[in-house]
């Protein structure tokens, strides 16, 4: 592999535990982050200047920099075309920015942050809506339900709002809490479906109540358009273990294209793929209306998933005559970090199910963030303060010693590679020379 070599950094004062955005301006490649001291940063990707900052809202005034009060826990979205930046944060407002400048342009409260709501979900931009999912602040104290939330993209207007907590499943009438939204959600863009993993019940909170059948620790298939529920796929039924979905959500679908017998061709199926906390990764097969038939199911670590899979989609060729004509199949590799900190490997080859090819220990402690996958080289930090490269197969090419833990995800953009550390650095990282062996 080549080496990773540090180009910039950049000290932003407090903790990041997001993951960086990367988009590109009239040539311009600009780096967007957000801390726990509740400052929102723009910065130049090819020299880690700092090009503007926004500091959100606290209840009451400004933010005082004081985390977690004020942190900024939402990866951001960038809208590349109305030249916009989305994110949100522990004051539960969803915020959108001139992109170019840092200009508010509108803010909406998704709900009250001294009742509790914050939120810690990516927001995702389509056919203009902002859409985002609602969280407490941790599991102290929890929300009479979690929400999926869509807002007009230019006004900040509320379209439509998904409560995951169906009340009248509580038992006894009560109120049941519960069902965050922690994780970025998944959009369909063909057959326009938002896609969310949720949070667990209310006997895991603080102060616990009764479990609610539904919503909790569910996936979720809402129309985009409308927010109704088209299915959903509840992994556990009253969970006492706080067994949740803590990641997102990828999309990838599946197929053989077979140019020399046509009847060999199979067409393209279309997936979901979730891991969640209690150790499962659940891929289910996605239609116009939600889902189809029974989910796959891998049981990999009791210790789960936290993490947001790397999905790279592998298309395999081969020849099948003398005049040009071949087999196509897509494929798909995913790689999983692990919370008991191992990168785990799964694939997708045609129609067969997703099946467990490798796991290879990374770490002693756990992998938090996202992986990015660039050609046959996979990206990903540690809380135990090193990022790691790994190749095609998983095995472990490199460790850098950052020396503080790594807690988002990592972006890369235009070959180069950008994370956020505890201690509150932002790394702009550039593939150099070969190593010599």
């Amino acid at each position: 592999m080549k080496s990773l070599q540090t180009k910039w950094t950049f000290q932003t004062g407090g903790e990041i535990s997001t993951t960086p955005a990367v988009a590109t301006f009239s040539g311009q490649h600009i780096l967007f982050i957000g801390s726990w001291t509740g400052v929102f940063y723009a910065l130049d990707a090819t020299t880690g200047q700092k090009l503007w900052t926004f500091t959100v809202d606290y209840v009451g005034g400004r933010c005082n920099g004081q985390a977690p009060w004020c942190r900024i826990g939402s990866s951001p979205a960038v809208d590349v075309a109305n030249k916009m930046v989305y994110f949100g944060s522990y004051s539960g407002y969803l915020y959108a920015l001139n992109a170019l400048t840092g200009q508010l342009v509108w803010k909406a409260q998704a709900g009250d942050s001294l009742a509790g709501y914050e939120v810690w979900s990516s927001p995702a931009v389509y056919n203009g809506m902002v859409f985002v999912g609602v969280s407490s602040h941790g599991d102290n104290p929890c929300l009479p339900g979690g929400s999926v939330n869509a807002y007009d993209e230019f006004t900040g207007q509320l379209v439509w709002t998904f409560n995951t907590i169906d009340q009248s499943t509580c038992p006894g009438g009560g109120i049941c809490v519960g069902g965050s939204i922690w994780s970025s959600l998944a959009i369909d863009d063909v057959n326009g479906i938002v896609y969310a993993g949720t949070g667990n019940p209310g006997s895991t909170c603080t102060p616990p109540t009764q479990n609610a059948g539904l919503y909790p620790d569910s996936i979720l298939a809402l129309s985009a358009s409308t927010g109704k529920l088209l299915s959903y796929f509840q992994a556990i039924a009253d969970d006492v273990n706080d067994k949740d979905f803590g990641a997102s959500p990828v999309l990838h679908f599946s197929g053989t294209v077979n140019q020399c017998v046509p009847s060999g061709t199979r067409p393209l199926q279309y997936w979901l793929t979730e891991p969640s906390k209690n150790g499962y990764l659940f891929t289910l097969q996605r239609s116009a209306n939600g889902w189809i038939g029974n989910p796959q199911q891998n049981f990999a670590q009791t210790l789960g998933f936290i993490a947001t899979p790397g999905l790279l989609p592998a298309q395999l060729t081969q020849s099948c005559d003398s005049v040009g004509h071949k087999i196509i199949n897509y494929n798909n590799i995913i790689y999983i970090p692990g919370s008991a900190g191992g990168l785990w490997l799964y694939e997708q080859l045609g129609y067969a199910p997703v099946a467990l090819r490798k796991s290879t220990p990374l770490s002693a402690q756990a992998l938090l963030g996202a992986p990015a996958v660039i050609s046959d080289i996979v990206l990903v930090g540690g809380s135990d303060g090193n990022f790691y490269a790994a190749d095609y197969n998983g095995n472990l090419l490199n460790t850098i010693a950052v020396g503080s833990p790594l807690l988002g995800g990592v972006a890369i953009s235009n070959g180069a590679v950008y994370f956020g550390s505890k201690d509150g650095t932002v790394y702009g990282l550039t593939l150099g020379q070969a190593r010599k062996k």
